[in-house]
Formats: C-alpha cells, sequence, structure tokens
C-alpha cells in the first residue's frame, strides 16, 4: 500500500480533475431548498448560502443554558497502531439509506429542530404562515410562501461562534453575501442599534437592482435583497439572522427589532457536545499533516458554526492553483448513530474493521461513481467519489475524495485507503 504522498502523486500528476467536488454538491443541496429563479445547478455551488443564524445557548442534561467556552484545544497525539490491507476485516453491507454518499445521523438535528417555534413567535405576522424546511450545521431553514406574481421569503436560522475570521458586529457585509449578480450594481449597507434586550447589534442589508430592464428603468420587485441582524449576546456570542428574498432590502418583511429578539432567545440552545468539535482551522491542520500539497478553498472567511467542523480544499502541484484537481474534504459532528449506504451509483460500502476482526475499531468504506455528470463538466464525465467514517468516542468524522473522471479515464479507487482511514482516525478530531 502506497503512503498518501506517493499516491497523490500519482493521481494528481496530470489527470484532467475537478477538485472541491464534494463542497460542490453539498452547497447545491443546500441551494435547491431555497432556489427562486436565481441560482440553479452546480453554478449554485459557488454561492454563499444565505442564513438566518439565531443564538447560542449551551445546555446540559437538563437543558438549562450555561455559558459554553468553547471546543477544547485536541490533543497533538497520534495513534501508534498501524493498519493496512493486511489487517483489514471488511463486511459488505447493503444500501439502506438514501442517495450518493453516506447517510449520517447528525444528534443535533433534533435541538434545531425546535427553534421554529423562536421563527413562529418573533417573526411569523399575521396571516403568514411560515413553512418551516429542513434544519443542517447551518440551522434551521424557512420560508414565508408567496403566490406568483410575488416571490418566497427564505430564511434560516442557527448558531455562530464568533473566532475572528469575520466579526459580524463590526463588519457584517463580509458576511452577508449573495450570489454574483448577472447584471445590476450590488451594495450594501451596515449600521450599530441595541437590541430589545440591550445588547449590541448590528445590521447589514445587501442588495442588487436590476441593470437594464426591456429598455426601461427596471421595476422595484427587479433585485435581490439579503438582511442580516447579528446581536452580541450576554454570554459572549453572536447571533445572525439573515432574510433572503426578491426586490430591495426594504422589502424585508420583519423588522430589525424582531430579529434581534430572536436571535437572543434563550430557547435557541444547543447540548453541550456541540462545543466539543474542533475548529475547521483545527481540522484544516489535520487534513494538512496527511494530505500533501493540500490546499483549502476560500470558505474559511465564513463564520463558524457551532457542532460542525469543515476543511474542503484539493490536491494542487506548484504554486499557481489549477481549476482541476482530486478534491479533499473533511467534515466533523457529534457522534451520533452509524451511517447508512446510499444506493444510487453505488460501487461498494464495507463495514471495515482496522485492526483485524477482534478489534472494534471500525471505519465505515463507501463508493460512488455517478455517470453523465455533464451540467458542469467534460461531456461523458463521471463524478467519482470515495467517502470514509468514523464514529468516534466524542465525534463523528467524514473524509471524502472526490474528482469528475472523464470518459475514457479510470477513478483512483482503493488506493488512498490506508491514509485516509488514518485521517479520520487521527484522535485530534475528537
Amino acid at each position: 500500500m502506497s503512503t498518501l504522498r506517493e499516491a497523490l502523486d500519482q493521481v494528481a500528476a496530470d489527470v484532467p480533475v475537478y477538485g472541491d467536488l464534494d463542497r460542490a454538491i453539498e452547497k447545491v443541496d443546500r441551494d435547491r431548498r431555497r432556489r427562486h429563479g436565481l441560482v440553479a445547478g452546480l453554478a449554485a455551488a459557488a454561492a454563499v448560502v444565505v442564513v438566518v443564524v439565531g443564538v447560542l445557548v449551551v445546555t446540559r442534561g437538563s437543558e438549562a443554558p450555561e455559558r459554553p467556552v468553547g471546543p477544547t484545544t485536541p490533543s497533538s497525539t497520534t495513534s501508534t497502531r498501524t493498519q493496512s490491507s493486511q489487517t483489514w476485516t471488511d463486511t459488505p453491507l447493503a444500501a439502506t439509506g438514501d442517495g450518493a454518499d453516506w447517510v449520517v445521523p447528525d444528534p443535533l438535528q433534533r435541538s434545531r429542530d425546535r427553534w421554529f417555534a423562536v421563527v413562529t413567535d418573533h417573526l411569523d405576522p399575521p396571516g403568514a404562515d411560515l413553512d418551516r424546511q429542513s434544519s443542517d450545521a447551518w440551522g434551521g431553514h424557512f420560508i414565508w410562501p408567496a403566490e406568483l406574481p410575488d416571490y418566497p421569503t427564505y430564511g434560516r436560522i442557527g448558531l455562530i461562534v464568533d473566532r475572528g475570521a469575520v466579526n459580524l458586529l463590526d463588519d457584517g457585509c463580509r458576511a452577508v453575501r449573495a450570489p454574483n449578480p448577472s447584471n445590476g450594481t450590488p451594495s450594501c449597507t451596515f449600521e450599530r442599534f441595541v437590541a430589545p434586550g440591550g445588547e449590541p447589534a448590528a445590521v447589514s442589508s445587501w442588495g442588487r437592482r436590476c441593470g437594464a430592464y426591456e429598455g426601461g428603468p427596471p421595476p422595484d420587485s427587479c433585485g435581490d435583497y439579503v438582511v442580516g441582524v447579528a446581536v452580541r449576546r450576554g454570554d459572549g456570542l453572536v447571533g445572525l439572522v439573515e432574510i433572503e428574498g426578491r426586490g430591495t432590502p426594504d422589502s424585508n418583511p420583519f423588522s430589525r427589532t424582531a430579529m434581534a429578539a430572536a436571535a437572543a432567545d434563550p430557547r435557541l440552545s444547543l447540548p453541550a457536545s456541540a462545543f466539543g468539535v474542533p475548529s475547521d482551522a483545527a481540522v484544516l491542520r489535520v487534513v494538512g499533516d496527511h494530505v500533501a500539497r493540500y490546499r483549502p478553498d476560500d470558505h474559511y472567511a465564513d463564520p463558524h458554526h457551532p457542532g460542525y467542523a469543515q476543511a474542503f480544499g484539493s490536491v494542487q502541484r506548484g504554486g499557481k492553483p489549477k481549476p482541476r484537481a482530486l478534491g479533499v474534504s473533511v467534515r466533523v459532528w457529534p457522534a451520533g448513530d452509524e451511517p447508512s449506504c446510499g444506493p444510487h451509483s453505488l460501487v461498494e460500502c464495507l463495514e471495515r474493521r482496522v485492526y483485524g476482526a477482534e478489534d472494534p475499531t471500525t471505519v465505515f468504506v463507501g463508493e460512488w461513481d455517478e455517470d453523465d455528470w455533464a451540467s458542469c463538466c467534460p461531456k461523458n464525465s463521471r463524478a467519482w467519489r470515495r467517502e470514509f467514517v468514523y464514529v468516534g468516542a466524542h465525534n463523528t468524522v467524514l473524509a471524502t475524495e472526490s474528482r469528475i473522471v472523464g470518459a475514457d479515464e479510470q477513478a483512483p479507487g482503493d488506493q488512498l485507503d490506508q491514509s485516509m482511514i488514518d485521517l479520520v482516525l487521527d484522535p485530534r478530531l475528537q
């Protein structure tokens, strides 16, 4: 079994592949829940998903709120045990999930699902009938529906830990971002104010008016907006509520006072396990130790959401980034139940006893190869991905290698398995 550096030299040498496929697929998935004609297909993967992010309270046991102290610094100790194809014991698994990947339970989803009550109490105007959508690591999604010719309004309520990359109370326009406009001129304003409970708050209003419209000035509804309200809570954490819709920022149906009150509601809470997840920066360092020439993408200026950490990037050779490279991503969240295997485009799913049948250390290994991935890539190309899931004592770790494979090219297969398993087993991710 070759080392990861040797294998990546072979994989990344001259093969035309698309990097960051895993993040692109994830972003498309999220964008489908809120699209309204602004973006579609894989082009939406480049757009930052606009969120409504709420407050943060840590709960333990009885769920009484207390001040979170953030994730502890993980140990840098690495395992002295070695694993390879000589020690593995594999058991094939049936496809019992959905999609073309591992379906990994999120133990925080139940907590996030309860946040919709906060949304309806603070943001649901009489007769508006807000609809709850799914929740994920970025929070709980909701929609204020509308019938044509009007457009629906989209939002999401979640949690943010202020770790310095973007200070939402000083420069919210860096966080309140929307898809690149196809025409017209975007602008953003920023203003500080005091929340109803006396907390420092700020509102950022991004807007884009349409350019030339059928030979004349555009109507008021022709444009897009994102309005975000950030609140510095008494426990030192930052809550952000963002609303996205069509028109101008003045079209936002919710007042900044109501948005700030939602962000300060103590019912928005997560269990203490959410704050035991390492930071994005810590995960990135671990990936860099295992993956030679790893270059992260630009998402690290985004605010960090508690209970979820990620490192997205690609393997690059030379100083200048190449648009096509082997994508490698790692995601970490609190440990829950074991994953289930998705049936679509499935090559194999395995339960792998890493150190032999008598040792309980298990990594779930899956491979998917989707034909006709031509919406973003060369004709007749395939979307290939191989995923590794480790449900540890504290956190679940999912590592993915992905690439776009041309019609006459061979997918990498299992040649990186040993090093990818070392990566997900790294104790610093626990």
